[in-house]
């Protein structure tokens, strides 16, 4: 990619690696995949109970990316699917600093090292995550009747235009790895991690983030029982 622009250069007067990259770059710096969820709700396509497993799901990619976690599938306890999905906490993972990863981290876990993911059903639990979101984006100046608000949210989801046009062109992965990384979480908020014309995903040997992870958030939060016949 070219670098950082000069200053005043509108975002679509830049090539479009580098106006992605430096969407990403900029969204870290000032809210949580959580919070941006929390923005874009109202525009995803999905049905309403569906959608904060997969603002969770991205929120956990991004985690899982940055090592505090990984993911894997349980073939020895009787669960097939999402529902076998666990989480693992990296024995040398850095300290959560940031309140809502601190208290996702939290929820998942609840002090243990391993766990079930569509098995942390405890709804309060996330209903205090929930909370936190949203008491976070009012202190950032992101309430409901603030201009700032709407501002952001065309942004996020003129990103998500931009991500969609660049993925359909078929990117392999070796083409631009940092700006996939980058993207990879705000593909799955999206809902263009999978599909003919996905986001362009990380290898397996570099990060694990299966496809299903989505649907394994929805149920840990709808309290989804197993299926008949597993335990």
């Amino acid at each position: 990619m070219s670098g950082q622009p000069g200053p005043g250069v509108p975002l679509d007067r830049l090539p479009l690696d580098d106006r992605l990259m430096l969407l990403f770059r900029g969204f870290a710096a000032e809210m949580t995949l959580l919070r941006a969820g929390a923005l874009v709700w109202p525009t995803m396509n999905e049905e309403a109970e569906h959608r904060y497993g997969r603002v969770v799901a991205a929120q956990l990619a991004e985690l899982t990316i940055r090592r505090y976690m990984w993911l894997s599938y349980d073939a020895g306890g009787g669960f097939v699917g999402p529902q076998g999905m666990t989480a693992n906490r990296h024995p040398d993972a850095p300290t959560a600093t940031n309140p809502e990863d601190a208290l996702l981290l939290d929820v998942v876990f609840g002090g243990r090292e391993r766990v079930r993911l569509a098995g942390r059903t405890d709804g309060d639990a996330w209903d205090r995550l929930s909370t936190l979101i949203h008491s976070r984006i009012k202190a950032d100046g992101l309430a409901c009747t603030r201009p700032a608000r709407y501002r952001t949210l065309r942004l996020l989801l003129r990103t998500k235009r931009w991500m969609r046009t660049y993925a359909a062109a078929g990117p392999s992965w070796e083409r631009a790895p940092e700006l996939h990384l980058a993207g990879y979480p705000y593909a799955v908020l999206f809902d263009i991690e999978n599909g003919p014309m996905a986001w362009p995903k990380p290898p397996d040997v570099d990060v694990h983030l299966p496809a299903l992870l989505p649907f394994a958030c929805m149920m840990a939060i709808n309290a989804v029982p197993p299926a008949p016949g597993r335990i």
